[in-house]
């Protein structure tokens, strides 16, 4: 197992879902504020991206302490 490599993915990985979660949860907020009507994908996609986004983080702190 290459945990440097191991690493640099996670690390991407939590850039990207963390831009994708910015932008899911800014597009939400507008919707939510302007009184837009919030369809199922939309509300559905604020937990799916967090709970990506907080399951890399997970990796990467136990990937930090090793």
């Amino acid at each position: 197992m290459n945990t440097q490599k191991d690493r640099m993915q996670i690390k991407k990985g939590l850039y990207l879902t963390g831009i994708a979660a910015l932008i899911v949860l800014a597009v939400f907020v507008y919707q939510w504020v302007r009184g837009m009507e919030l369809d199922t994908g939309e509300i559905l996609s604020v937990p799916i991206t967090l709970g990506a986004f907080l399951k890399l983080w997970n990796d990467h702190r136990k990937l930090s302490l090793t």
